[in-house]
């Protein structure tokens, strides 16, 4: 296991945890305290790095993960005084998690989306549009190419971005992380802010900052340029062409958005 200034292995081989936030996590615990009388929702929550930074503001957070382990790690450190502003639910999102719509003020997807299949990608830009409020914000972090373990396969991205839907699909990390891949689904995408923006445009989101980053406890062999890691802050337009098919439920074709 890595140190506590390091990142630490979740305990369900589904990736790792970094001690501290990042950028796009500050801007969501942020958005969170400037919006005193909201409910808050952080999805693949772990041992609730950002949720522990919202309940600290006193904001009320419903925090989801698959495994009870880090749920019960979480609510252990949450002070008993401030216990009344967290809820925990255990499960898979979208497929199990199921919230009303129109119920959140703002929604984290930390370091998740590229653990998913593309079908279910799409099922969770969906259902975080609809659990959003009208004017909701979402924020969402993944891996990017631009790793240093990824190096060989920079190359091949790069030459599907402005032809493939998913040009980040690797089949089998083990191909380029074998140290690590124990510790990791077997399928993984990982996404370009050019691919998040392309998502959250075809999901009737708007977007209003999208960025590449890097943290300072970044292992070696994952740092590289500075552009590790994705990060996108989108919100829930007023009137979008995916509210029209809610009722119809309908899907929107696979291509609705160009590619960049």
């Amino acid at each position: 296991m890595f140190g506590i200034n390091s990142y630490i292995p979740t305990l369900n081989r589904m990736g790792y945890m970094s001690p501290s936030l990042d950028k796009v996590q500050m801007a969501f615990v942020n958005y969170c305290e400037d919006n005193p009388s909201g409910l808050f929702l952080d999805i693949g929550c772990g041992f609730g790095i950002a949720t522990l930074a919202v309940v600290e503001k006193k904001r009320h957070i419903i925090a989801c993960d698959l495994d009870q382990r880090h749920l019960d790690i979480l609510i252990s450190r949450v002070p008993k005084k401030k216990k009344q502003f967290l809820k925990t639910r255990v499960g898979h999102f979208p497929n199990t998690l199921l919230f009303q719509d129109n119920a959140f003020e703002a929604i984290n997807l930390s370091m998740v989306l590229h653990f998913l299949p593309p079908e279910t990608i799409e099922k969770t830009f969906r259902s975080l549009f609809f659990y959003l409020k009208e004017g909701g914000r979402l924020f969402i972090t993944t891996s990017s190419p631009y790793q240093r373990v990824l190096s060989s396969f920079v190359s091949t991205y790069e030459r599907k971005r402005s032809v493939e839907e998913w040009p980040g699909h690797i089949q089998d990390i083990a191909q380029y992380v074998p140290h690590r891949a124990h510790l990791l689904p077997k399928g993984n995408i990982v996404f370009c802010i050019h691919e998040l923006r392309r998502l959250a445009l075809k999901f009737g989101f708007h977007v209003l900052d999208s960025t590449f980053f890097s943290r300072e406890e970044i292992p070696p062999d994952l740092k590289l340029d500075g552009r590790e890691y994705s990060g996108l802050i989108c919100e829930k337009l007023l009137k979008s062409p995916l509210l029209s098919l809610e009722k119809t439920n309908e899907r929107l074709p696979i291509h609705a958005a160009n590619i960049i």
